[in-house]
């Protein structure tokens, strides 16, 4: 069980900066009036996200008798929270209607999941710098599907066939899968058969 103690000390190793400036742009962007952009922000916070698992004493803890499934839970407590929070304040200015925010609400939930997903495998790869390759994974994988027929699209940013409940439905298949990415890369690396 994770005491306030411990979410404290995690909180203090977790990077604020990409939240802070993800927030900034979005704030920004949305300034400028324009209510097509709120993806904008949602990719952005999704993004910042990602840097969750960037962990200065992964290496000290490798080996810790918490499991790293149980270290990323911690971390994931404290980030995802303020994550939403921003968000929904960043994002409701411009919302109209309740499928409108459904939809928003599950594009930033498969963002997020990917994300998490994304850096999930990456700490593995990258000594647990995660974050800084989720980030252009991201992007990259909005771009590739922006390149599929609307009908295909995995991660579409626009409308789709079906209107809401298909986007509403892809968004949400893209948060489960990165959920389930995500625990499959929080495996403890000790617990592995060789």
């Amino acid at each position: 069980m994770t005491t306030a103690a411990g979410l404290r000390y995690t909180a203090m190793t977790v990077p604020w900066h990409p939240m802070v400036i993800a927030t900034m742009v979005g704030a920004a962007v949305l300034a400028s009036g324009h209510a097509r952009l709120l993806v904008i922000p949602s990719t952005l916070l999704a993004a910042a996200a990602g840097f969750a698992f960037d962990d200065p004493s992964h290496e000290t803890l490798a080996a810790s008798p918490s499991s790293l499934l149980h270290r990323r839970i911690g971390r994931l407590v404290v980030v995802i929270p303020p994550t939403i929070l921003l968000w929904t304040t960043l994002v409701s200015q411009g919302v109209n209607g309740r499928q409108e925010t459904l939809t928003l609400a599950a594009m930033f939930a498969g963002l997020v999941g990917v994300t998490l997903g994304i850096a999930g495998v990456a700490a593995h790869r990258t000594g647990g710098r995660g974050g800084a390759v989720a980030a252009p994974v991201l992007l990259l994988a909005l771009i590739i599907s922006a390149l599929f027929q609307p009908r295909w699209r995995p991660l579409p940013l626009g409308d789709v066939p079906g209107g809401w409940p298909a986007l509403q439905a892809r968004w949400s298949t893209a948060a489960l899968i990165g959920t389930l990415v995500l625990l499959v890369s929080s495996r403890d690396p000790a617990r592995r058969r060789l």
